[in-house]
């Protein structure tokens, strides 16, 4: 971090100096001159100090949205956890054993997590240090160094719930450190803790541009804050002036909204009604540079909501910061590879009748799975079907679905749990999250088929011939045949380019803070409390109500896989819940044992919910330490205890030569 800097200065200053040399005589540029870049001389008016702020929400933005093509934006959110994981079958995530102290997902958020650190510091060093600049009012001074304040906080949430052990740096990096010291998770919890304090404090209720935070975010996450240190009542305080309206003007969504709430019914025919409909709402995408539902006015549950703009790549839009996609795929990465067709070719075996006039092939899921309906033509010869059957058919070359939804390109790189796509929702009715509205497990096929009818036609052949390997219906084939989640996705896309989703990221939104509000009534003895709290989220989503008797941390961490599966940091969740002795006194009745060696809350939920591999050999399963449960028919994830928490880069550490860096238990 502090190499980049450096480096950045010294090329800075070049580019200044070649610039001025330029324009001015000879003997002008023979001259000595000072082209000093610190921030005393850069930052001298109120404006500046905004701008000084600026990129710690573009590195924000970079986190969370701009790789979202990759694996890395998604380890927030939990990827490898008991919700989603990976579609490689070898990597960090889905193969624990290979997560180690050189990993590049690690360093990567332990890297740009420190450049946020060092961002916000720069402009909260610069708000301190440079007194005479002139601010409309001290309210407004104020309110920016609060920003900057809340944006250090959350890097450190992050990293103390990633890594655990950091070091706290509370000022800009003005020169080469080789001995810092790492502090505790729960020292770094407890500075987060004063920081956001003062933070709710000088923020504003309004964002001071969209997209900034304001006293309802500090308030959201003072309370994670609290809940990790044991501060339980502070927490519920906490949570009571967001719900309460003190910290701001927002409020769960019950009524439609937003540029498509005039629409009663979604494109399958199920009912769009409030309240239920206005979760719905949520999720829907803007046309062309139009914001998205997230990002409108009306909209008084997004808390704080990260800017996307789309097909502006002039003034930085485009939300992704590699340069070969221009594009937020987030839509692409949940959306399974056979959504658009499978084309899972297979050859007749000698002697079987269907082999005629020496065509040999055929689709494993049927003709209708693969190629569009007889008579719908692409234009273009190159999409013609070649197999037995079905001549002057075409495959369909572009994304779409048989109805005529076009959605991104890309293929996935996620893939949802049994868990969240079917037994998360059983006994919840109704539920709009859930296979209602939110959860197409059944789509359909470019010829016109569902996919589980598709599904039972290969299986019906292969049932009828046993034994025969062309038949047969592996796991490897329908591993990547899941739910299409239309919260990462949507039927209309902007200016109808099919590339494109445009879509404002949620950070924070009320129905989390109701969440929260009900682990602290947990954790302070009220589960009839905390089942009144969840249930304003459940009636507002028609869900069944749910009783006193039901609450404990299993259940909320089963209801924030409902509300906010894919959008809530999970990793961080999780963590916090796990050998942590400031909440054993409501964790240990679902998970008694809390250490780094035999198990935790993380742990055991990823053994009990995670993604199953079960396109992968048994000896190779067994090679990586899975397990296989026959109960339940599947293998249970390789994660180890202490994988609760990232391995501190192995760079880190042997930079770090002036003091010993440990490493955390197990790398």
């Amino acid at each position: 971090m502090k190499l980049y800097n450096y480096i950045f200065s010294v090329l800075a200053g070049a580019a200044v100096a070649f610039a001025f040399s330029s324009c001015n005589s000879d003997d002008d540029f023979l001259k000595e001159h000072s082209y000093t870049y610190d921030s005393g001389g850069f930052y001298s008016t109120e404006e500046e100090m905004q701008e000084a702020v600026n990129p710690c929400y573009r590195e924000v933005q970079y986190l969370v949205q701009g790789q979202s093509h990759g694996i890395h934006s998604w380890m927030l959110m939990g990827c490898g956890l008991d919700t989603f994981s990976e579609n490689s079958n070898n990597d960090h995530f889905a193969n624990w054993n290979t997560f180690t102290s050189t990993s590049g997902y690690a360093r990567h958020w332990y890297n740009e997590l420190y450049y946020l650190v060092n961002y916000a510091n720069t402009a909260i060093d610069a708000i301190d240090e440079n007194t005479s600049v002139k601010y409309k009012s001290e309210a407004t001074k104020n309110g920016l160094r609060a920003e900057a304040v809340f944006l250090q906080a959350w890097a450190y949430r992050c990293l103390a719930g990633m890594y655990g052990n950091v070091p706290i740096i509370k000022h800009h990096t003005a020169e080469i450190t080789l001995g810092y010291v790492p502090n505790t998770r729960q020292e770094v919890w407890e500075y987060c803790y004063e920081q956001l304090v003062w933070a709710e404090e000088n923020l504003p209720t309004i964002p001071r541009a969209k997209g900034t935070v304001t006293k309802a975010a500090a308030a959201t996450l003072l309370a994670e804050i609290c809940l990790d240190l044991g501060k339980f009542q502070e927490a519920l305080e906490a949570t009571n002036r967001v719900i309460d309206k003190k910290d701001g003007d927002y409020n769960i969504m019950t009524t439609r909204f937003g540029n498509r709430k005039n629409e009663t019914v979604d494109r399958y025919g199920n009912s769009l009604a409030a309240p239920a409909g206005a979760y719905w709402d949520l999720f829907r995408e803007g046309t062309g540079n139009n914001d998205n539902n997230a990002d409108l006015p009306e909209n008084k549950e997004g808390i704080w909501v990260l800017q996307y703009s789309y097909n502006n790549y002039s003034q930085g839009g485009g939300g992704d910061s590699w340069w070969r996609v221009r594009a937020n795929t987030t839509e692409a990465n949940w959306l399974c590879n056979s959504i658009k067709m499978n084309t899972t070719v297979r050859a007749y075996p000698d002697g079987d009748p269907n082999i005629v006039g020496g065509a040999a092939k055929f689709y494993l899921f049927g003709d209708d799975a693969a190629t569009l309906p007889a008579g719908v033509s692409t234009g273009r010869a190159a999409d013609a079907a070649t197999t037995a059957g079905i001549a002057g058919r075409q495959l369909p070359p572009n994304q779409r679905d048989s109805i005529g939804a076009g959605y991104a390109y890309a293929g996935n790189n996620l893939y949802p749990t049994t868990w969240v796509q079917y037994d998360l929702w059983n006994g919840t009715g109704d539920d709009i999250r859930g296979p209602k509205n939110m959860i197409q497990r059944n789509w359909f096929t470019p010829g016109g088929t569902r996919r589980f009818d598709a599904l039972k036609y290969a299986l019906d052949r292969e049932a009828a011939h046993p034994g025969v390997a062309a038949y047969k219906v592996n796991a490897s084939d329908t591993i990547a045949m899941f739910a299409r989640f239309w919260k990462f996705s949507d039927d209309k896309h902007p200016n109808g380019d099919t590339k494109a989703y445009d879509v404002e990221w949620y950070m924070m939104r009320v129905a989390e803070v109701y969440l929260l509000k009900a682990e602290a009534q947990l954790a302070l003895g009220d589960k009839s409390g905390a089942a009144t709290t969840i249930n304003v989220i459940r009636n507002r989503a028609g869900s069944t109500p749910v009783a006193a008797n039901d609450i404990n941390i299993d259940f909320i961490l089963d209801e924030r896989a409902r509300e906010l599966f894919g959008e809530e940091h999970r990793w961080i969740t999780l963590n916090r819940l796990s050998v942590n002795p400031n909440v054993n006194s409501y964790v240990s009745e679902c998970y008694p044992v809390q250490d780094e060696t035999t198990s935790n809350t993380l742990y055991e939920r990823t053994r009990k919910y995670g993604f199953s591999y079960t396109n992968m050999t048994d000896e190779e399963n067994t090679g990586m330490g899975r397990v296989w449960n026959e109960a339940e028919h599947r293998w249970i994830p390789n994660i180890h205890p202490y994988n609760y928490q990232y391995p501190i880069p192995i760079q880190v550490i042997q930079s770090n030569v002036g003091y010993e860096y440990p490493q955390n238990t197990g790398y």
